[in-house]
This record gives structure tokens, C-alpha cells and sequence, in this order.
């Protein structure tokens, strides 16, 4: 009987003892685990949107959709001897009877396929100035040849002979226009060039 309240006795401290024991371990503050990399992970933020540069955007320069399709090897680049075979496949192009002269109506319709737009330049102006009828082929290579000098040279002026991608096209900063005074151009502008670069990739082939 003796031995019997003795076992019930230590039963009791020991429930007590485990009770207390886990009191004390969920009262007690758990200390904080550092995350060595929360300080090192940093959040990039593009500067300004893919195709601009702060305040301004891309756009193609005079006869960049023609100038583009003269790369005959592929390498995103047009070299001197690209840029004479380029000019006298568009004129053959542009020259439908075969006459070896362009009429105003060949010249028009040659520069909305190869431009893009009958309001792209170079103009039919200045393929004939002082309201001329026709357009010698000498007349379109020198006006064709005066525009791949100018997309060739770079900031200092120099030639290199070569015309890459990126030399055909341009920075432009709109005009800001006051909320309510009419619509944002900066969207406008957008829409073209991706219009411009699909008619570029069409006439490319991809």
C-alpha cells in the first residue's frame, strides 16, 4: 500500500514537472532568424522603356526600310558594294516598261512599296526637282547614293563603308502635349514604328 502512493506520488511530479517544463519553453521569445540575402537582393527598374531614351524614341531615318532590305549576306549590316547592287535592283524594280527612265507614276508607285508610304521620304521632288517629268537612272542613284553616305557617317562626320542597323534610325523627342489639350503622340509615333519594323521583317523574309 506503502509502495503503491509512493509511485503515485512521483507520477504526479513528474507530470507536473513535464507541464512546467513546456510552459516555460512556449513562453519563452524565439529569437529571430536573419536572412543574410533579405540585404542583398536588389529590384531592377528599367530606366525607360525598351526602344526610348528617357524623353525620346526610336524612329527610322530617310529610306530605312529600302536600306535594310540591301543586306544581301545577312550580317545586319550593308557594306559599299550592297548598297550599288541595292540601287540598281530598285531602280529595275521601279522601272516596269523597261524604258530605262521612270515616269512620275512608276517613281510613285515605287516608293510606296519600297518606303512604305507615299508620304515617306525621299519625295518624288527629290527624285525630280523643278517639277521634271522623268527620272533618269543617273538621277536615282545620285539621290539614293547621297542617302547612304549620310545613314554611313558617323558622329565626328567619317565614313566607314558600312551601314549598320542602328545607323538607321533616329532619335525624336515629341512634342508634349497638356492633358486635355489633345492626345499623347508619344503612342502615335509607337504604333509607326512597330508598323515600320513589321514591313521591315516582311521584306526581309521573317
Amino acid at each position: 500500500m506503502h509502495m503503491k502512493m509512493m509511485m503515485a506520488i512521483w507520477a504526479t511530479l513528474a507530470l507536473f514537472s513535464q507541464t512546467a517544463q513546456a510552459q516555460i519553453i512556449s513562453q519563452t521569445p524565439r529569437p529571430e532568424i536573419q536572412n543574410p540575402e533579405a540585404d542583398t537582393i536588389e529590384i531592377i527598374k528599367p530606366n525607360a522603356p525598351i526602344g526610348s531614351s528617357r524623353n525620346s524614341i526610336k524612329i527610322p531615318r530617310t529610306g530605312a526600310l529600302l536600306f535594310a532590305g540591301f543586306d544581301q549576306n545577312g550580317d545586319y549590316s550593308i557594306d559599299t558594294s550592297e548598297v550599288s547592287t541595292g540601287i540598281d535592283t530598285a531602280f529595275d524594280r521601279a522601272d516596269k516598261d523597261a524604258s530605262g527612265i521612270l515616269s512620275l507614276i512608276e517613281l510613285e508607285a515605287w516608293r510606296i512599296a519600297a518606303l512604305g508610304s507615299e508620304n515617306a521620304t525621299p519625295t518624288n521632288f527629290t527624285f525630280a526637282p523643278n517639277f521634271a517629268r522623268t527620272v533618269s537612272r543617273k538621277q536615282f542613284t545620285s539621290v539614293l547614293s547621297k542617302i547612304a553616305e549620310d545613314l554611313d557617317k558617323d558622329d565626328q562626320g567619317d565614313l566607314d563603308g558600312k551601314i549598320s542597323m542602328s545607323d538607321l534610325l533616329k532619335n525624336y523627342t515629341p512634342r508634349r502635349v497638356r492633358k486635355g489639350k489633345g492626345d499623347n503622340c508619344i503612342d502615335r509615333l509607337r504604333a509607326v514604328r512597330r508598323e515600320v519594323e513589321q514591313q521591315c521583317r516582311r521584306q526581309r523574309g521573317y
